[in-house]
């Protein structure tokens, strides 16, 4: 019997399937080494990204130390902070800190300084920084400030109550546990009782977005329709209810109270060469010395302020006297209330029936301009009023331009009274106002201060004393106003933008300075679609810019127009 063996072929199939598994695993392995190398190159570009925003915070902090009173530097300067080169793959060096364009897309990185232009929510923004001075400060304002902001985000709409919501942002920052107005529930046990309960603060904020955590404040308050926080109205932005954010389809973008608040606003009280202002009521000899330096051929001017001061000492008013609570302790910006629960009969009601402009902002409820009888164009030949202002204290440091009387300050009470003639006029007003001050010695900041050069119409509206046509008559007159005029609120004077009367009202309450600014940072690429974003604030302790809030808004994306193509757009502003 023959038998035979059947050779099968056994070996190929395996070497084939062997062959095959390595295939899959080269291929598995190929795909994983590239998606490494994507991600850390995407990683890379990120970080470079962040350097170059990081760059554009640091470029800010070193022309701050030189141009912090030119605005014209700093508010809206494209040529000098926007496209800026932080590096190119070539090492031209040549290039970097200017904002050269190449003909074709390489991978330059650059950044971009932008701001919210409160004149505009449609096509352009602001190359350029923000002042913490030209926001309303939220551990100082008054019940009266905060319902013009609340009333002008919410509108009409019946989902939200503007007094209960005022109400319940000033409980949360005030030190008791009895509620400020009439709603009950806007004190601690209303937030012990939520589903994630939390204790209430009953201590100033900390940031303006802490606000998100009071009673009837939601992101609509705070934010409005302005989610992205860019100051442009965006097409989800104006859809309806079609896309997030919700809106009112109207046109016009309602930026909330986010843009209008701060916490960090506070003026050290030092002269624009940062030297401590001499206290008027204070030491007479450190107060002639100061004067005489300050008008070295008045003597006149130098006697007239020294007498008059010398009979006021001990009753003072005027800058720093409302914010005395606030004097320098840790970070000097101790929270003020005082006044919260003294304005509230006349707040409730206010602006009821005010109607918003096309800016956001409440109309004029505060009455009639006052005449005080006196044409401060005409004061330079040293001519007085028929009824110079004689008694009272001084209010204001522009109250020496008035005439004073000596020796009493009662009518009638001494017959041999004098009429102290002021050789002063708003000539001098600049000197004045930079060199002295009405804040005692002790006190060491001012918090709260309104930046007239720089504040949007509607947080002007919240200076108590000046109405819609005023304000509307600040705005127009700072475009042509130069730099060096506005270093100091003299302007408002030296322009005939308010009376004398008004001034006095005013001056405890505005600036033309800040010493905090908020720098919105974008770092990107020519080739490529990142951008960091980045939200700092720095003070300026003399010229060194410290940083005291620092936040990557990366999530929210770029939503600026920053590629070659939205340049013109930019600078048609």
């Amino acid at each position: 019997m023959i038998v035979r063996y059947v050779q099968r072929a056994v070996i190929l199939p395996v070497v084939l399937m062997v062959l095959v598994l390595l295939a899959l695993l080269g291929a598995m392995f190929s795909l994983r080494i590239n998606a490494d190398f994507a991600s850390t190159q995407a990683m890379s570009l990120k970080l470079q990204t962040r350097l170059a925003a990081e760059a554009g915070v640091e470029r800010v902090k070193l022309l701050l130390q030189d141009a912090r009173f030119d605005m014209e530097q700093w508010y809206h300067n494209p040529e000098l902070l926007h496209r800026i080169i932080v590096w190119t793959p070539d090492g031209n060096e040549s290039v970097w800190g200017s904002n050269e364009e190449f003909d074709e897309p390489s991978m330059t990185f650059r950044f971009s300084i932008v701001a919210d232009d409160p004149a505009d929510d449609e096509d352009h923004i602001r190359i350029g920084i923000t002042d913490e001075a030209s926001k309303l400060n939220l551990n100082t304002a008054k019940r009266r400030q905060l319902m013009i902001l609340v009333r002008a985000s919410v509108g009409a709409d019946p989902e939200f109550d503007a007094v209960k919501i005022v109400d319940a942002i000033i409980d949360w920052r005030d030190g008791n546990s009895e509620p400020s107005g009439e709603e009950p529930d806007t004190e601690g046990a209303y937030y012990l009782r939520l589903p994630h309960a939390y204790r209430i603060k009953n201590g100033r904020f900390d940031t303006v977005e802490e606000l998100l955590l009071v009673k009837g404040v939601t992101g609509r308050v705070l934010y409005g329709e302005d989610f992205d926080r860019n100051g442009l109205l965006t097409p989800n932005e104006d859809d309806g209810d079609e896309s997030f954010p919700p809106d009112n389809q109207d046109g016009v973008l309602n930026r909330g109270i986010y843009p209008y608040l701060t916490v960090h606003s506070a003026e050290r009280i030092v002269s624009n060469e940062n030297r401590r202002r001499v206290y008027l009521l204070g030491d007479a000899e450190a107060l002639r010395s100061e004067l005489e330096e300050a008008f070295p051929d008045e003597p006149s001017v130098v006697d007239f302020i020294i007498s008059v001061t010398r009979q006021s000492s001990g009753r003072t008013g005027g800058r720093g006297s409302n914010n005395a609570d606030n004097a320098a302790g840790g970070a000097g910006l101790k929270n003020s209330q005082g006044a919260d629960g003294d304005d509230r009969a006349e707040s409730d009601d206010t602006d009821e029936n005010e109607s918003d402009g096309g800016d956001g902002v409440a109309g004029a409820a505060s009455g009639d301009d006052v005449d005080d009888g006196l044409d401060i164009g005409d004061r330079g030949d040293g001519e007085t009023n028929d009824e110079p202002d004689q008694q009272g204290p001084i209010l204001s440091v522009a109250s020496l331009l008035r005439d004073r009387r000596s020796g009493s300050t009662g009518s009638g009470q001494n017959p041999n009274t004098r009429i102290l003639i002021s050789p002063l006029t708003v000539a001098h007003l600049p000197a004045l106002l930079d060199r002295t001050t009405l804040a005692p010695a002790e006190q060491q900041v001012v918090t709260g201060l309104i930046n007239v050069n720089t504040a949007p119409p509607i947080v002007l509206r919240c200076v108590d004393g000046l109405n819609m046509e005023q304000v509307e008559a600040i705005v127009a007159a700072r475009s042509r106003v130069s730099s060096e005029d506005k270093r100091t609120t003299a302007w408002l004077l030296q322009h005939e933008i308010v009376d004398l009367a008004t001034f006095e009202q005013i001056d405890s309450q505005i600036t033309a300075r800040a010493q905090q600014f908020t720098i919105e940072s974008l770092g990107y690429a020519d080739h490529v679609g990142i951008v960091t974003r980045l939200q700092v604030v720095v003070d300026l302790l003399g010229p060194i810019a410290q940083t005291v809030y620092y936040r990557d808004l990366s999530y929210l994306g770029g939503h600026y127009p920053i590629r070659e193509e939205d340049l013109e757009d930019i600078r048609g502003q």
